[in-house]
């Protein structure tokens, strides 16, 4: 029986299981508004909290910006392309 529900867990269809959360949470934030996202946001950042009290850590913060240059970067590019 253990096994059997462990074997139904791994072979759940994931993408349509993150398909499905990205719409519900993206019709979620439209009805209830941008503020809705943030607290979500807020509550995602203290269960973080609770769970590392150490975390962000520097070397979290590094890798963070380090992902927002570069999407800064790939947003400029993407601009650049479409003016053309």
């Amino acid at each position: 029986m253990i096994a059997r529900g462990i074997r139904e867990f791994v072979g759940r269809d994931w993408s349509a299981v993150r398909d499905a959360k990205d719409v519900y949470w993206g019709e979620r934030i439209a009805r209830l508004g941008p503020l809705e996202g943030l607290g979500i946001a807020e509550q995602l950042r203290l269960q973080m909290l609770a769970q590392d009290p150490d975390w962000p850590r520097p070397s979290d913060r590094r890798e963070d910006l380090l992902a927002h240059v570069r999407l800064a970067e790939l947003l400029r590019r993407a601009a650049s392309t479409r003016r053309a």
